[in-house]
């Protein structure tokens, strides 16, 4: 077959296939259009009295979700309805072709013209080279075949643009064409491109925890958010949206990881910050007017880390030792309730509260006196047994847990004050019970759960953590104490631990901590898809000034402009050629420019200035989302977001001095940019550059 019939073949599919998607179209609006005027009519004919109204508007409104759900589906396929091509061979059939795109079509109830991308089938695309290989059905039989071709599509606007083979080009090759785009069109090709170590992480088991050390670059973000829409499309029956919690480190960040969720037909999953989260494990005792949450102080750096959390054990272990009596019951001279048992009871119920503890061993003393004096008329009065129920009731304490959990933090507080005084790890500690870290916030969680909870609420079966190097290992065991029954997938790279004393430095602890079963997993991503070679050379060197040690970075080769530094005379010739510099950038097309300053003073003052000569985009980091445009940022709010083009504004000695915490800083803000980076400062650079 000659290349031109082949392509004139390709072609007549991609047409016929947006015809189909085109009468998928019309037919949904029409049902939809139908089904919305049903719908009003029965909420017209419905009375609370008539079931059958009530059932065939519910089933109807559920279809009519669905058909929006196919609507929108087959709406997003229209102008790319697939990017790849499997033609396999089992033993038993002829040679078949499938296609391979971001959702499903469907020609008619059992034509399939598009497979989607999380589909078993699909797999065999992200997986195999030519030749024989297997895939899992989804009754999990092992489905052994031959790949006969595997091939990509660049379609753009309903038209075919190219295609290629993977014995001619390697997967290595499309993406360096790829990431030769600017940043929006980079994000529209990712499902196609996703690589075979990506792959793995993604169609992982969401029954097990995994913990996934990535470069910069490596491109985990995406993998955690393809990871969702494949687990909610493979186990529909176990997992909901709502079953799903995305954690990052701020605002910007998450609104920027969750923005591709809709383009994966993921709808309703819960994002929110650490802090919004262990709020949320507070549950009433949260009062937003009354408290106030505040960033970390280096300076009680003890608070992060899991000696903090056993301390903090052993202080709730101490105290329901005091508050539960533990000694024999007695009824007079007859044991009621040994010491053993309530030891026992205790020793069984590790996860219950200190008040279900108490409830459950007041009921328990309370039936055992009940069949004591229950018929026995002669020995106990109706007024004596009343008079023993009474006194018994509330043996072990009170229904209601009476202390604040904030007064109990405050105590243990003041204790490791008394401890640890000489400590620069604790010695700034803020007992004020008014201003809330996000390791004071677990603290509280943590105090909520093992001490006051009595009626517990269920939460996510699935917490995803982005840049989890941000977070030290306070915050993982009070999550892992808080949320039983969850899996976890936890995304970060210990090179961009930029919290100094906080974070973590590496996974060991937090191994040992969440991956116990034997199908848990530590995964590695080394490739760095992101950056050029110069801006990857340039980053690495930085590390290097560190005295840490690092996970080693492949980069994808993809070269570019050299990296920039110049130093200016003044402020005013540093704003003035940061104006020029990025007018340069956004005639040469590039859309999203990042202008990257040490913290949120200087980034505040920087956008005011720079605004005077350019269009700034929103700077409130309370307000400001992730767009199009020039974002002037501190550096710690740039972590897991990528632009086509940074600029690192003057990056001076002062601003970086040579340790290993603002090596980590700058290595962060060196790997943001995917095309070109300039640096401009006044006076000494710092010598991390």
């Amino acid at each position: 077959m000659t290349n031109q019939t082949e392509r004139l073949l390709e072609e007549q599919y991609l047409n016929s296939c947006i015809s189909i998607i085109k009468k998928n179209i019309d037919a949904y609006k029409k049902e939809i259009e139908i089904m919305s005027a049903d719908i009003e009519d029965m909420y017209d004919r419905y009375r609370h009295d008539d079931p059958e109204i009530f059932t065939e508007l519910s089933n109807t409104i559920t279809m009519n979700e669905n058909m929006k759900t196919a609507l929108r589906k087959n709406r997003r396929a229209l102008k790319k309805p697939y990017f790849g091509r499997i033609d396999i061979k089992d033993h038993d059939m002829e040679e078949e072709t499938f296609y391979i795109g971001k959702g499903g079509v469907m020609k008619d109830a059992t034509t399939i013209m598009v497979v989607d991308w999380r589909a078993p089938l699909a797999n065999v695309y992200y997986e195999n080279g030519l030749g024989e290989c297997s895939y899992i059905a989804p009754d999990k039989i092992k489905i052994t075949i031959d790949l006969k071709k595997k091939r990509t599509f660049e379609i753009d606007g309903e038209k075919l643009i190219d295609y290629f083979d993977s014995e001619v080009v390697t997967n290595d090759d499309l993406l360096t064409k790829y990431l030769a785009k600017n940043k929006e069109a980079v994000l529209g090709e990712i499902i196609a491109t996703i690589q075979k170590e990506q792959n793995d992480i993604i169609r992982k088991s969401p029954y097990r925890n995994m913990i996934v050390q990535g470069v910069a670059g490596s491109g985990k973000t995406t993998v955690a958010m393809h990871r969702i829409s494949y687990i909610l499309y493979n186990y529909a029956e176990d997992f909901k949206p709502e079953d799903f919690y995305i954690i990052g480190s701020n605002r910007i960040l998450l609104n920027y990881i969750t923005g591709v969720l809709p383009d994966l037909d993921v709808h309703g999953v819960k994002q929110m910050t650490m802090e919004q989260l262990f709020i949320r494990l507070l549950y009433e005792d949260w009062n937003e007017k009354k408290y106030k949450v505040i960033p970390c102080d280096k300076r009680n750096y003890r608070k992060g880390t899991y000696d903090w959390f056993q301390t903090l054990e052993e202080f709730c272990s101490k105290l329901e030792a005091k508050v539960i009596p533990q000694e024999d019951i007695y009824l007079n001279d007859k044991l009621l309730y040994s010491s053993e048992q309530i030891k026992g009871y205790i020793e069984e119920g590790k996860r219950l509260s200190i008040q279900t503890k108490i409830d459950g061993l007041n009921q328990r003393v309370l039936n055992k006196l009940k069949n004591e004096i229950t018929g026995r008329e002669i020995t106990y009065t109706p007024e004596m047994k009343k008079q023993l129920v009474k006194d018994y009731t509330k043996r072990f304490g009170e229904k209601k847990w009476k202390v604040s959990i904030y007064d109990l933090y405050s105590e243990f507080l003041i204790k490791q004050k008394e401890i640890w005084h000489e400590d620069i790890g604790i010695q700034e500690m803020n007992v004020s019970m008014k201003e809330f870290d996000v390791y004071d916030l677990a603290a509280l969680a943590y105090l909520y759960k093992r001490v006051k909870e009595t009626d517990p609420i269920r939460e996510a079966h699935h917490i995803v953590v982005d840049e989890a190097q941000d977070f030290g290992m306070m915050a993982y065991s009070v999550l892992h104490y808080c949320i039983p029954n969850c899996s976890f997938t936890i995304m970060g790279d210990v090179s961009q631990n930029i919290h100094f004393g906080y974070g973590l430095h590496d996974w060991e602890e937090l191994k040992d901590l969440i991956l116990t079963d034997r199908f848990d997993n530590f995964g590695i991503l080394s490739k760095s898809y992101r950056n050029t070679v110069e801006i990857s050379n340039f980053a690495q060197k930085i590390l290097q000034k560190g005295s840490f040690s690092s996970y080693p970075i492949e980069p994808i080769i993809r070269h570019g402009e050299e990296v920039s530094v110049t130093e200016c005379h003044d402020e005013k010739d540093m704003l003035n050629q940061s104006a020029r510099i990025i007018e340069k950038w956004q005639q040469e097309g590039y859309d999203t420019i990042a202008v990257v300053c040490r913290n949120a003073m200087e980034a505040e003052l920087v956008a005011k200035n720079l605004g005077k000569r350019i269009t700034i985009e929103e700077s409130d980091l309370e307000k400001a989302e992730f767009k199009k445009g020039v974002m002037v940022l501190p550096v710690e709010y740039t972590k897991g977001l990528e632009f086509d083009t940074v600029l690192i504004y003057n990056p001076t000695s002062n601003n970086y001095p040579e340790d290993d915490g603002h090596a980590k800083l700058l290595y962060v803000a060196a790997t943001r940019a995917l095309h070109e980076l300039t640096i401009l400062h006044a006076g000494a650079v710092t010598k991390l550059i």
